[in-house]
């Protein structure tokens, strides 16, 4: 892989990681447009996940650190995001989605090297977003301190979701937070927080197995850093706009895309 694809993989993974528009479909789709072999598109993609993992790890330390402060357990009544009630609520948002991952590990990365399942995802996960925005909604969670431990549980069966490239894992995850009772903000921030050790896993797992990943030391390196940064602001920017807009235009957006998408690699 030369380092002017890297550097587009790295900058299209740290830009839309966190993102209810799929990374992974964004990525995909960048291969095919570059004509880069498809197995090593999906191994980037996947070992690049690492990179805006840490930077949510970086920008939301004091959560993290909270996990290691001493702190009531509760069991279904929201009181803090600390101690060991943060570990079990970590625990239910991410264990799903690992378990999931490894029984059926060889099915969804089959599903990866092509881009029309990821299209398909990508449209189905456009109209799942605009249809919990327009139903009426319940807050019963405005902080991530709030969330319960059934909260937890509903997020992480929806992050299993993810799996289906283009499906997205914040779209899964903040559909599911919706739903489950929790405003946006709280959606979003909990979407992070339960990214950070699936992401880190997946990245970590596939550096270890992957030659090819290997195979390219500098260019890897230059994309991981470029997804560091440009996740930094793209989290930072994404919360901020958050206090303005509604999760309306990530729906939208998909629906637009995904139909040109699909005209465009049918031809």
């Amino acid at each position: 892989m030369n380092i002017l694809h890297a550097l587009l993989f790295g900058l299209t993974e740290g830009v839309t990681e966190f993102l209810p528009v799929s990374a992974n479909a964004h990525i995909i789709i960048l291969g095919s447009l570059l004509k880069d072999n498809p197995e090593l598109t999906r191994s980037f993609g996947v070992a690049l996940q690492g990179a805006p993992a840490l930077a949510v790890l970086f920008l939301y330390w004091n959560r993290f650190e909270a996990l290691f402060r001493p702190g009531r357990t509760g069991l279904d009544q929201g009181t803090g995001f600390q101690g060991a009630r943060a570990w079990q609520l970590m625990a239910l948002v991410t264990v799903p989605v690992l378990v999931c991952g490894l029984l059926f590990k060889k099915y969804f990365y089959s599903q990866m090297l092509g881009p029309l399942p990821s299209v398909a995802g990508l449209a189905l996960g456009g109209a799942a977003i605009l249809g919990v925005e327009f139903r009426p909604k319940v807050v019963t969670s405005a902080s991530v301190d709030a969330v319960t431990l059934l909260q937890a549980l509903g997020v992480g069966l929806f992050q299993c979701l993810a799996l289906w490239p283009g499906v997205s894992r914040s779209g899964a995850t903040i559909i599911g937070a919706l739903l489950l009772g929790l405003n946006r903000k709280t959606a979003a921030e909990f979407s992070f927080l339960a990214g950070v050790p699936v992401l880190l896993a997946a990245s970590l797992l596939e550096l270890h197995k992957s030659e090819a990943v290997r195979a390219f030391p500098l260019a890897f390196g230059l994309a991981f850093a470029t997804a560091f940064v440009l996740a930094l602001l793209s989290v930072s920017q994404f919360m901020r706009l958050l206090s303005r807009i509604s999760f309306k235009p990530f729906g939208w957006y998909r629906l637009a895309l995904s139909p040109l998408l699909w005209f465009f690699f049918q031809s």
